[in-house]
């Protein structure tokens, strides 16, 4: 299983104190995921990988993709965002 971290990543985040001090302590559906923040997104994409028993570098490749590329800008929060992938995750995109 590769590891699922900073390096893995192919889009550009903020990665600052602010963005640091800005990580969930606990983690709900309401939470708003910033999409330039790197420590959001990587806990999400994360959470996400464990939710959706995926593994591979090339699903999390995909799952970045579609979140800054295709997903719309309206879906904000956690719970949005998991709906979202879950009804295109399968589609040619």
């Amino acid at each position: 299983m590769f590891r699922s971290d900073k390096p893995s990543l192919r889009y550009e985040y903020s990665w600052s104190d602010t963005d640091k001090a800005k990580i969930f302590k606990t983690v709900c559906d309401d939470d708003i995921i910033d999409r330039n923040n790197g420590y959001q997104m990587l806990d999400f994409m994360k959470r996400f990988f464990q939710m959706s028993g995926l593994f591979s570098l090339d699903s999390f490749h995909r799952l970045e993709n579609l979140i800054k590329k295709h997903m719309p800008e309206k879906c904000v929060t956690r719970g949005e965002m998991n709906i979202w992938l879950g009804k295109n995750w399968n589609k040619r995109i």
